[in-house]
């Protein structure tokens, strides 16, 4: 099994990494990182040029390399644009122009659609027996959680067998193993499922922190204590952006968690090897 965290992650959010690697470990996976691994086009190359493709399945073909039949993804997008590229490695033509673009990079390299891409939250959800398992204390925090939106749609092409896409539950059975309560929030009750705002941010940076504020507001009318997101992008707006559109409401402010760090919590992981900094019980 490989991992592709994705360049925002690396960059900006290596407790993600640490944070899932440590629940990983505890489930017996290791996966080894895809090295020499580019960007995967989403969203900035997509919005130019269709060629964006070839990038996801040069990351493809590493894994391939690596002798790996399933990579494991953290961000939304990453995880959209890689599943994508795999479909459309079925197509022959553009297998074949693939293939001739990967040998002028190298020799070894060559993509055959043989890679299944999991985000971490579907690998996570298909090991739901043995984390249960694993939980050794019950968090008694109530969590607004933001799914994932390209993890789950469209639904016939990126979907998870089993998941409505409009209203996946995985992500919240998840939560509900660590004793958390996960609440419902919003004007329809189910704001978990709305856009958080983040990819339109490099179009709308007005429209953008206007969805954050939205949400933000949203969990503090519910009394939520903490954000949860299984998104680098997500995390990025709504976290790491919220001083931008809250800066004449502080009391909004919430602290905001990776779905691996609130597991990790419960599974009795030291804060440290969670990439963790708040005492939030």
């Amino acid at each position: 099994m490989a991992l592709y965290p994705g360049c925002l992650i690396l960059q900006r959010m290596p407790k993600y990494e640490q944070a899932a690697r440590a629940v990983l470990g505890e489930l017996g996976i290791a996966p080894q990182i895809v090295q020499e691994a580019a960007c995967c086009g989403a969203p900035v190359v997509e919005s130019f040029t269709a060629d964006w493709v070839h990038l996801s399945i040069y990351n493809l073909a590493l894994v391939e390399r690596m002798g790996c039949d399933t990579v494991v993804t953290l961000c939304g997008s990453c995880t959209n644009a890689l599943i994508r590229a795999s479909h459309a490695l079925q197509d022959a033509d553009l297998r074949t122009e693939a293939n001739r673009r990967l040998q002028r990079v190298s020799p070894d390299l060559m993509a055959t659609d043989t890679v299944t891409v999991k985000h971490l939250v579907r690998l996570l959800a298909e090991r739901e027996g043995e984390l249960r398992a694993r939980m050794v204390r019950q968090l008694p925090l109530r969590v607004a959680l933001t799914n994932p939106c390209q993890v789950f749609r469209p639904g016939d092409v990126v979907g998870i067998e089993g998941e409505d896409p409009m209203h996946p539950q995985a992500m919240r059975r998840l939560v509900e193993l660590t004793g958390a309560q996960a609440v419902e929030y919003g004007e329809s009750g189910d704001a978990e499922n709305e856009c958080c705002g983040a990819t339109l941010y490099l179009a709308a940076p007005k429209l953008s922190l206007a969805a954050g504020r939205r949400k933000l507001e949203a969990t503090h009318r519910c009394s939520a204590d903490l954000l949860l997101q299984g998104c680098g992008n997500s995390q990025l707006l709504l976290r790491n952006f919220q001083s931008a559109f809250l800066r004449d409401a502080p009391d909004l402010h919430q602290p905001a968690l990776f779905l691996p760090q609130l597991l990790g919590l419960a599974m009795g992981l030291p804060k440290e090897a969670l990439g963790l900094r708040e005492n939030l019980l």
